[in-house]
């Protein structure tokens, strides 16, 4: 059984995780499970699911090297190049993504893209100065800490002393709600994870529901000068 993004299992799907993986340990199958934290930090697991987790091997995936980053974007500047007329990675660009651009694959992906369309798009040609430019907000993400939803509950949670299960639960009273709007909120703002990935990490909620959340902070913010301030410190908090 192979099971990737175990942080998005919750309640019910959960439960059935942990007997499953029972019954297959005990008539000795291979389990191997993928999720972005260790399996004692799987908070949404029962404890004993999660020591049988432990159990087994655990292995971090770490972040890429600068070797690896290079050939990715090597090998994605080399496709580029085929598919598109006039485009032409120097070496030197292909080393400033590499060595900026550190968060994960897919930025790497992202990043040749950009600089492909802003060639099509305006005939400039793919240097580091435009690799600047392009790039920015990719190459921001090196210098700050990688903030998890785990992290925004526990902040959130110990914050507004409202229990971590009653903000992904469906109660609905204002101690509650107006913190769960919060953490949905600082989701959205703090981590790369899209609305259907948040909802799922909140109890299983639809992402329309996360983005009224999202809404309804900003709009509060605008009126009320001391809640944002109040959210700017939790910014801070997560940031540290």
């Amino acid at each position: 059984l192979l099971i990737d993004d175990m942080q998005f299992l919750q309640g019910k799907s959960a439960t059935e995780f942990g007997h499953t993986l029972s019954a297959l340990l005990t008539g000795a199958k291979q389990v191997v499970v993928a999720g972005d934290s260790a399996p004692r930090d799987l908070e949404m697991l029962d404890e004993r699911v999660r020591s049988r987790l432990s159990g087994g091997l655990v292995v971090p995936i770490n972040p890429f090297d600068q070797d690896l980053r290079r050939a990715i974007v090597q090998k994605r500047a080399e496709q580029a190049a085929q598919r598109f007329a006039g485009v032409n990675f120097a070496p030197s660009v292909i080393e400033y993504v590499a060595r900026s651009v550190v968060s994960h694959g897919r930025d790497l992906d992202g990043a040749v893209n950009r600089l492909v369309a802003a060639n099509q798009l305006t005939g400039e040609p793919i240097t580091i100065p435009l690799a600047e430019r392009t790039l920015a907000d990719l190459i921001r993400t090196h210098d700050s800490r990688r903030v998890r939803i785990d992290d925004i509950l526990r902040v959130v949670s110990r914050h507004y002393r409202v229990a971590r299960n009653d903000i992904l639960s469906s109660r609905r009273s204002r101690d509650v709600v107006r913190p769960r709007q919060i953490a949905m909120y600082l989701a959205k703002a703090l981590t790369q994870r899209s609305l259907p990935e948040i909802g799922r990490r909140f109890g299983g909620r639809d992402h329309t529901t996360v983005l009224h959340s999202v809404r309804k902070i900003e709009q509060m913010m605008r009126d009320d000068g001391d809640l944002q301030q109040e959210i700017e410190l939790l910014k801070k908090m997560l940031e540290e």
